[in-house]
């Protein structure tokens, strides 16, 4: 029976191996990671394109804290802890919108775009006016179209860690500046937040599992790079019978649009690009509780792509994750036996192993030599 370990990095890393079980089915390790990774590392929002008139705002929460980013009515994008300074209620409870102010529903506080407040029930000009009573601000930067914020003044600019997104953007031959939202999907599932994450990173398990994604996706030169500690990418191309066959409707594109793009903004964040219509899929992984995590996914198209190729890209995806839904349950499951310290990867998950270390590194107080990584990953 595994035990849990103590808070060392002499328990936590063992190159070529998972984490301990306990830190994927205990809640006191969710507790940790809120506090020493989600609070601490850049954390996705949404769509840039969703904030381009005063007034706009999407609610989300960063670890534990709820945040909404407004654009304010002098034209700037702000980031504002969403907790009202009267007796701490959320401000919005919308997830996305438009709105004048910032009003409190349970005492009317109201408080101006840029977090200021400008009246309150009861409280005079001059005690409105307190500088403590103004909305908390967070860092925000922006990478393309992505919107991300960090509730740690000491993070690292996002700008300078991903500083390799925006020419693999570009590379990619979608025009990510013009893309439009079409719809939205959250999966609920009984995992940890850890087991999808770790999930993404290796295609070992796609000729197994993955059959409709298999025969469009050429696995042997699926491939990648960690760009930075937060920044990774990979990328394969399209199969050459999926071309021969115009799967999707590729062979009518010139040939970085047939390819598969994946980019990671550590801890929780994917965005994809699949061969066909100009397309984005974004993925968010908001953990709820030790062995329960909501995947959060918004698909984004050019406006030249067609309802129909929109929605085979959505239905194609949708697949993929159902089947990644099912193996990820059944890990937590097998986890929760306890009758495994550690799983065992092999040589071509490297991804795996930098991620596990990441994870390590933060929960820990100690100081763990990070995996040396070959110039080129392979899935």
């Amino acid at each position: 029976m595994c035990e849990n370990p103590p808070m060392s990095g002499e328990f936590a890393y063992e190159p070529g191996r998972t984490l301990p079980a306990p830190w994927y089915t205990d809640p006191e390790w969710l507790e940790r990671e809120n506090d020493r990774i989600f609070e601490r590392s850049w954390q996705f929002v949404g769509w840039l394109g969703k904030l381009e008139v005063p007034g706009s705002f999407l609610a989300t929460t960063v670890g534990r804290i709820p945040v909404v980013v407004v654009r304010g009515d002098d034209g700037e994008l702000r980031a504002l802890v969403n907790v009202c300074r009267h007796r701490g209620s959320e401000l919005v409870g919308d997830a996305e919108g438009r709105r004048k102010t910032l009003q409190c529903r349970y005492h009317a506080w109201t408080y101006n775009l840029d977090g200021s407040l400008r009246k309150a029930p009861r409280l005079d000009d001059s005690e409105s006016a307190d500088p403590e009573l103004t909305l908390e601000r967070l860092r925000l930067e922006t990478v393309g179209p992505f919107v991300f914020v960090s509730a740690d003044p000491e993070t690292e600019s996002l700008s300078t860690l991903a500083a390799a997104w925006p020419p693999l953007l570009a590379e990619s031959g979608v025009d990510h500046a013009h893309l439009v939202p079409r719809e939205s999907r959250t999966y609920d599932v009984q995992a940890n937040w850890k087991i999808l994450a770790e999930n993404f990173l290796e295609c070992y398990h796609c000729p197994v599992s993955h059959h409709g994604f298999s025969r469009l996706i050429d696995l042997d030169t699926y491939a990648g790079k960690v760009h930075s500690d937060v920044f990774w990418h990979f990328r394969s191309t399209a199969r050459a019978a999926a071309v021969e066959a115009n799967t999707a409707g590729i062979a009518d594109l010139p040939p970085e649009r047939r390819d598969l793009w994946n980019f990671v903004v550590w801890p929780n964040f994917m965005a994809n690009i699949y061969p066909g219509a100009g397309n984005i899929s974004t993925n968010r992984l908001v953990p709820l509780a030790a062995d329960r995590t909501l995947a959060i996914y918004d698909f984004y198209f050019e406006p030249s792509a067609t309802e129909e190729q929109a929605r085979e890209n959505v239905e194609f995806v949708d697949t993929v994750q159902q089947e990644d839904i099912a193996l990820c349950e059944s890990v937590q499951r097998g986890l929760r036996s306890r009758r495994i310290e550690r799983g065992r990867f092999i040589d071509n998950e490297v991804f795996l192993d930098r991620f596990v270390w990441e994870v390590a590194r933060h929960l820990t107080d100690d100081e763990l030599a990070a995996p040396v990584l070959p110039e080129t990953l392979t899935l």
